[in-house]
């Protein structure tokens, strides 16, 4: 497992947006996130790396956007 520095972003239509950040040890990080989401069937995945960081988007239900970038510590 590889320790991750991880920025949760939220875009919301509805509400304001947040941003958190997290540490975690993770085997897959783009495996973690598509769990996260496993009941919800209407979120539609993108993935990217720029910089040696990891990025997995998520786009829901009414246009909420989740953005996760994962950065190796």
């Amino acid at each position: 497992m590889k320790r991750y520095e991880v920025v949760k972003e939220v875009y919301n239509p509805c509400a304001p947006d947040s941003q958190e950040i997290l540490e975690l040890e993770l085997e897959n990080p783009e495996e973690y996130v598509r769990n996260l989401f496993k009941d919800d069937k209407s979120a539609e995945f993108s993935v990217s790396e720029k910089d040696g960081s990891l990025t997995v988007d998520v786009v829901c239900q009414a246009g909420q956007r989740q953005t996760y970038t994962f950065s190796e510590i």
